[in-house]
């Protein structure tokens, strides 16, 4: 016996209204419990409780098959959860202590050591821009990253050379755009005095 089951409102839509009622009814019963109704066969209350009823069995048969998929499904979790077991290393007798040392000496000295940011000085910075020529206010790059706390967005800086190098870049991009508004109007020098005046 069910304790529950869904009820689709098809299972009745399509009836008159004299029978919707019984008929839910007879639904409810058949898919808790099983229990035919009392409809004789041949008639047409019969024809219309084959339709119902088959398509409570195939919903029953629908349910069932999920509820047996998620049983062997817990069932297999649960087993993997706790007859897992961790493999344990097999334990050999050391030959040399002192090899084994060497071995992790070995695997520390292969790694490449993180280099920590120093922060450079005014000058470290103007003589790099000035070896790059790129017109870099050293200061203004200084002050910039010194009230952000050296941080690039909200990482901590790795290296300041490439952020100068983004600096140069962005300042290269906005002599352009200047150049190019610059040709749309052409030299100011050119413009007549009185359009000037206009403006």
């Amino acid at each position: 016996m069910r304790e529950s089951f869904v009820f689709h409102s098809e299972y009745i839509a399509d009836l008159p209204e004299r029978y919707k009622s019984v008929f839910a009814i007879y639904t409810i019963n058949y898919a808790l419990s099983g229990e035919t109704p009392p409809i004789e066969e041949g008639t047409l209350e019969y024809s219309l409780w084959v339709k119902i009823a088959r398509r409570v069995d195939q919903e029953s048969e629908k349910y069932e098959t999920i509820k047996e998929k998620r049983a062997a499904a817990g069932k297999k979790h649960t087993g993997n959860q706790y007859t897992k077991e961790t493999p344990k290393e097999e334990e050999s007798p050391k030959a040399n202590p002192q090899e084994e040392k060497t071995g992790a000496e070995e695997a520390s000295s292969e790694k490449p050591k993180k280099k920590n940011f120093k922060k450079p000085t005014v000058e470290e910075i103007r003589e790099y821009c000035t070896e790059r020529k790129n017109g870099v206010d050293a200061q203004a790059f200084y002050d910039f990253y010194e009230s952000k706390g050296w941080k690039v967005g909200t990482a901590g800086m790795k290296d300041w050379r490439a952020s100068v190098r983004t600096w140069e870049g962005r300042r290269k991009a906005e002599g352009a755009r200047q150049k190019q508004t610059g040709a749309l109007w052409g030299n100011e020098s050119d413009i007549p005095e009185e359009i000037i005046n206009m403006i």
